[in-house]
């Protein structure tokens, strides 16, 4: 009899964990879109978060760190793309006009980066004025200048990866405005 109740017991908690299991993946994937769908793009901060594993059992913060991370790498291939054009084009008018923005894209990156070690260290406020105040007017001002400037031919690589480090920044501001302290 005792093995009777102790397999009915051993069942019953099995089966137990394994639907806390799967309700505690379908509550990160709900937090997940709930978070996406405060953000101007939810698909790519769906996109950005669900191509780190760990974001199917990160908190809100975490989900902040996985969108800085993304943004930090999409930062990064604007640097780097803009910096080969710029080494490479024999055209004087975009060499001048992305002497005035690869720098200004490595500082983006750089600044995205710090959020991450700001929202660490000293929580989402810290972070948010590392986006607002020191990433995001480097990428509009590049942005801004490509505008004014329709007869310089940038790459459209360029611009595309300038407007998607912009929805970046938007999107990490967009989360670590759903963190409290």
């Amino acid at each position: 009899m005792a093995k009777f109740w102790f397999c009915l017991f051993t069942i019953s908690l099995t089966t137990l964990t394994f639907t806390l299991q799967s309700f505690h993946v379908m509550s990160s994937e709900a937090t997940i879109i709930e978070v996406c769908n405060r953000t101007p793009d939810p698909s790519l901060c769906q996109t950005c978060l669900h191509s780190d594993p760990k974001s199917a059992t990160a908190d809100i913060k975490g989900l902040g760190m996985i969108s800085i991370a993304c943004g930090t790498r999409d930062a990064n291939k604007l640097y780097t793309d803009t910096n080969n054009v710029y080494s490479s084009t024999k055209d004087p008018a975009l060499h001048n006009l992305l002497d005035e923005c690869w720098w200004r894209f490595v500082g983006a990156r750089d600044n995205i980066e710090s959020a991450g070690r700001f929202l660490t260290d000293k929580g989402a406020d810290a972070a948010k004025l590392a986006i607002t105040r020191d990433a995001m007017p480097m990428v509009s001002y590049c942005s801004d200048l490509f505008k004014k400037n329709p007869s310089v031919a940038v790459p459209k690589n360029i611009i595309d990866e300038t407007n998607v480090v912009s929805t970046d920044c938007q999107i990490i501001l967009g989360i670590l405005n759903n963190i409290r302290p």
